[in-house]
């Protein structure tokens, strides 16, 4: 079983495609770290947000979660990067997912964060520095940022780096309701391109990503996904009030 601990709504950043830094939580109204140890016994847990790097208690949060889940993994914008290297100074078997939305003109004007860009790769290089083993980062892709997908891929590729995708979609908990892909046949080139390199490697994992890329094309054409969703029987969510 798989969890995903939504720490808060409260976000440092403005992204275009995500209005929930506009619906922020009451810091008091936040579930509390003790709270989490009702959670059961877990495969992986997701500890994410809003900006989960916001809570002045994160380091508490982590150190719960540990005990329930065999693997944690932080999702992060990588903007506070001391506070992300302290806690995984303290906690080296974390893994720590930054999102980043393209190269630095396109990751900043979509996050609606000045210098975003540089403070993700920074945390990203002092992780790796760190010898911390299982960091990545991962790109939305929408009309305005498909065309850097595949340098960040190569970036990745070149830091040694998980790299993960997903397509621009909408959700009550984004407070979103208009994000479309309009340019499909350019988006779709895009994919169709990361999909080729992926499958030129020799690594087995790098051949699902390529698949599971496959369905987000069929994703954008309006067509039904792949591979089953698994909320409710395999993973769920808990959110900012627990």
């Amino acid at each position: 079983m798989e969890a995903a601990v939504i720490t808060t709504y409260r976000c440092n950043a403005k992204c275009h495609m995500c209005n929930v830094w506009q619906y922020p939580t009451d810091k008091r109204e936040e579930i509390r770290p003790e709270v989490l140890k009702k959670l059961p016994s877990l495969a992986f847990c997701n500890i994410t947000g809003g900006e989960p790097f916001l809570r002045d208690d994160i380091e508490e949060i982590v150190r719960v979660v540990r005990e329930r889940a065999k693997r944690v993994v932080i999702s992060t914008n990588g903007f506070f990067t001391d506070r992300i290297l302290d806690v995984a100074r303290k906690n080296r078997d974390i893994g720590i997912r930054i999102s980043i939305e393209g190269l630095p003109a396109a990751n900043d004007e979509l996050r609606g964060l000045k210098d975003c860009f540089d403070h993700g790769i920074r945390t990203l290089l002092e992780l790796q520095r760190m010898g911390l083993k299982d960091i990545g980062f991962g790109i939305t892709v929408s009309d305005r940022n498909a065309r850097d997908m595949i340098e960040l891929y190569q970036l990745a590729k070149a830091m040694n780096l998980e790299f993960a995708t997903a397509a621009v979609h909408n959700s009550y908990y984004f407070h979103k309701y208009d994000n479309r892909i309009t340019r499909q046949a350019e988006v779709i080139a895009c994919f169709e391109e990361l999909i080729k390199e992926l499958l030129c490697t020799r690594k087995v994992k790098n051949w699902f990503r390529a698949y599971f890329n496959y369905g987000l094309i069929n994703y954008i054409k309006g067509g039904r996904r792949l591979l089953p969703c698994e909320a409710g029987t395999e993973n769920f969510f808990v959110d900012p009030w627990g």
